[in-house]
């Protein structure tokens, strides 16, 4: 990407979040208090960019991205307040999380607040099919919480399971961010459904680096080591290394997991080649990406977003 590309984006994403602070002010010194601390620890803005990338590209006005990126972040935010609530976590980007730092009743009450201020930003888009779009993502993440939280009383889960939970609470919404770009543009029904399945690989390949994640250093990643692992989730290698398992093998890894003896689950993971799987899961789906992308985007400008989804997609 070159400096002036580089300085575009960057003052894009400013935008977007100074867009964000002004559709979450409040006359509650209580709620701005909060919407201050969140907003400073917002991480990479990555539906953000993309949503710059590729909306660029395709020809969207800036002003409409900005809109369409600051209802997107909101959806995205409203969602982590939440999971952090469900999955008691004390940590998140190396900071408190709101419930940690204000109680859970202050924290629900917050994340509320935020899908409110979500509806108030879906009305200055002022188009009624990326509204629907972006309600019918915010439903879906709810449906994959729900999922997620069955499957984890269950103590198990098939690789068709995990695919469906990660869809619904990750790839749902990279999805129907870029549909919505192509809605914006009147692009065709197979253009929109190509710019879907875009978004699904983008979400499939950002889980499953995420889940990789989970097994290194909190300062290289961000998040606390073992963080999934920590809350009961069985991520993608922890699952396909059961998978290999008889079950007797299985209550094992499952003890470890209980007694918190996770670096001795790292081992077992790493003797079943089954980080070397999932990277190769991942791959194939940012393959997908580019693959998908070379549709939309001008043969002088892939090589700047095969470099984008290499940097965000690869742990």
């Amino acid at each position: 990407m070159s400096n002036i590309e580089e300085q575009n984006l960057t003052e894009f994403l400013l935008e977007v979040k100074a867009k964000m602070a002004n559709i979450t002010l409040s006359e509650n010194e209580a709620i701005n208090e909060i919407t201050s601390y969140v907003l400073s620890n917002t991480g990479k803005f990555i539906r953000s960019k993309i949503i710059f990338l590729y909306g660029n590209e395709i020809g969207v006005k800036k002003s409409k991205l900005i809109e369409l990126a600051s209802a997107a972040e909101l959806i995205h935010l409203s969602t982590l307040v939440h999971d952090d609530i469900i999955d008691e976590a004390d940590i998140r980007r190396n900071k408190p999380t709101v419930v940690n730092k204000w109680g859970i009743k202050k924290a629900i009450l917050y994340g509320d607040f935020l899908y409110t201020k979500t509806f108030q930003a879906l009305n200055s888009l002022e188009n009624i099919a990326i509204s629907d779009e972006l309600i019918k993502c915010a439903e879906m993440l709810i449906e994959g919480e729900f999922n997620q939280i069955r499957i984890k009383n269950n103590n198990t889960i098939s690789i068709e399971q995990y695919y469906d939970v990660i869809e619904k609470k990750t790839a749902v919404l990279f999805s129907g961010i870029l549909k919505c770009i192509g809605i914006e543009m009147k692009l065709s029904d197979i253009d929109l459904e190509q710019l879907k399945q875009l978004g699904l690989s983008f979400g499939k390949a950002f889980q499953i680096n995420d889940d990789l994640s989970d097994f290194n250093k909190s300062e290289i990643t961000g998040k606390a080591e073992f963080k999934d692992l920590s809350e009961g989730k069985l991520t993608l290698p922890v699952i396909l290394m059961l998978e290999d398992l008889n079950s007797n093998q299985q209550d094992q890894i499952f003890k470890l997991i209980g007694s918190g003896e996770y670096s001795i689950v790292k081992e077992h993971i790493e003797n079943s080649n089954s980080f070397e799987k999932a990277r190769i899961e991942r791959d194939q789906a940012i393959s997908n990406c580019i693959e998908y992308t070379e549709r939309f985007i001008k043969l002088d400008k892939l090589e700047n977003i095969r470099v984008f989804l290499k940097e965000t997609l690869v742990a």
